[in-house]
């Protein structure tokens, strides 16, 4: 199979949706009180143009036969004037994202190392992203591909 890693383009914004139909509905089914279905599309047009159009924003979409099949995005992000915090930037994985029938194949890894080579190329030396503790293949993945934890986030239903 020949996977091919290339910028998203507006064109791309509907076979993007069947993607994150896929991932919201993970998410839904395991958080049912934080999300929902929408009742319009996952994403706004506006949404992926921001982040097509955008040089501090990152958004490649793996493709075969001219399906996406997976996609990655992320932001560059600066801490906070805070007199405890460092100056920094960082890489904010938001989402990266591949279609159950694609997963395992090697398409995740194409993906992140393209994250890796543009944080690289914006002098980036670190990526961070959030998992939710229930997925446990991302956070497997993830953890193989040399990712650490740096906190956890926890709550209480009163």
């Amino acid at each position: 199979m020949d996977i091919k890693l290339r910028k998203a383009n507006i064109t791309d914004f509907h076979q993007m949706l069947k993607i994150y139909k896929e991932l919201d509905e993970m998410h839904r089914v395991e958080y049912p009180d934080i999300f929902i279905e929408p009742e319009g599309e996952a994403r706004p047009l506006e949404y992926i143009e921001k982040q097509i159009e955008d040089d501090d924003k990152y958004l490649i979409v793996a493709e075969t036969d001219k399906q996406i099949v997976g996609f990655v995005e992320c932001v560059v992000m600066e801490s906070s004037s805070f007199p405890v915090i460092k100056k920094r930037k960082w890489v904010e994985l938001n989402s990266l994202v591949v279609l159950k029938e694609y997963q395992g194949i090697g398409v995740g890894k194409m993906l992140l190392e393209s994250v890796i080579k543009w944080s690289n190329e914006k002098r980036i030396n670190r990526i961070e992203l959030k998992v939710f503790t229930f997925n446990s293949s991302a956070k497997d993945f993830y953890s193989k591909a040399g990712f650490k934890d740096i906190f956890s986030r926890m709550y209480l239903d009163c």
